[in-house]
């Protein structure tokens, strides 16, 4: 889809550009490109787990885990409540061999990620399928699914990377005879796949273009005017919510999917097509939490309790005084 460059001022002006665009002939007027890399995700830590679960197969956080928890039991894939993106030495010995031998050794670059987030607990390493070789996994339709996103991202991070053309298309009516703005669409064309070829999901909603080039012809398929409003911000889905708690610092591995399931049965928010909608009950709960508790409640206050808890636990601070100075 190709939009106007210079957004009307007026229905009359949009109206003009419509009718003229509908009764003239269109061409390419130019291709600007650019050759860009697009590197792997790291692998799995609990929270893009269920970040990714829930954008891909519209999983709540809580099914998630639940799922996870029995592929786990069944041997199938290390432990699923981490913060560490960190793979064993013998897991990328395995994957290699499976890289090599699936899809050829011109795709294997061995990589090592480092976890970002804030008061990451890395006991464990990255959630991980057990045997790299072990190509599907699960015995009901749920299991296979998280096992097969499980064994993408994880093979996917230790591939090549993916090569892409970044290209804008711009059109306009042939000769520009009725002078009208160029309209323009950007996207991309692979060149080469490298570990999009065994995630090709993880390329999301980037826009496929033909290979074109200026002068070339193009068909009219429809044109028209669509008046716009300023948006507020969208909702959070449950997949936001956790990449903002993530973000916030806020919460541990094992706590987003009981947040997100608690909020939802106590009927403080309802999930109307994936956003998170605060119902009249939410509304008056958490007033009455700001006007009363506002400094226990705040990001901040819980971040920072963490820091504290994590003092404790590495012996740099004693729970006595951390708990007398809170009180």
């Amino acid at each position: 889809v190709l939009e106007c460059v210079e957004q009307p001022n007026n229905k009359d002006e949009a109206e003009r550009i419509v009718q003229v665009g509908k009764t003239a002939a269109w061409e390419v007027v130019g291709v600007e490109g650019t050759d860009v890399s697009r590197s792997p995700k790291a692998p799995f830590t609990t929270s893009t787990l269920q970040q990714t679960a829930s954008s891909r197969l519209g999983f709540a956080p809580s099914r998630t885990m639940s799922v996870a928890q029995k592929l786990y039991e069944k041997g199938l894939i290390t432990y699923m409540r981490t913060d560490s993106t960190t793979l064993s030495n013998v897991a990328l010995g395995e994957i290699a061999n499976t890289i090599e031998s699936l899809f050829g050794k011109s795709l294997l670059e061995v990589r090592t990620y480092k976890t970002r987030a804030k008061n990451a607990q890395e006991a464990h390493e990255a959630v991980r399928p057990t045997h790299a070789s072990t190509r599907y996994g699960g015995t009901t339709d749920d299991e296979k699914r998280l096992y097969s996103l499980i064994w993408e991202r994880t093979i996917a991070s230790q591939m090549t990377d993916a090569k892409l053309r970044r290209t804008k298309v711009i059109a306009n009516t042939r000769g520009g005879a009725q002078s009208i703005p160029d309209f323009t669409v950007t996207g991309s064309i692979l060149v080469s796949p490298g570990w999009l070829t065994v995630d090709p999901d993880a390329r999301g909603e980037d826009v496929e273009l033909p290979t074109l080039n200026k002068g070339d012809d193009l068909d009219l398929q429809a044109l028209a005017h669509v008046e716009k409003q300023t948006q507020p911000p969208n909702r959070y889905t449950e997949a936001g919510l956790i990449k903002e708690l993530e973000k916030r610092g806020i919460g541990r591995p094992s706590t987003y999917a009981s947040i997100l399931s608690t909020i939802e049965a106590r009927g403080y928010v309802e999930k109307i097509n994936k956003a998170l909608i605060p119902t009249d009950t939410g509304e008056v709960v958490i007033t009455f939490l700001e006007d009363n508790l506002g400094e226990y409640i705040s990001d901040t206050f819980t971040a920072e309790m963490e820091e504290k808890l994590d003092k404790i636990a590495d012996g740099t601070a004693t729970y006595l005084k951390t708990l007398s100075d809170f009180y």
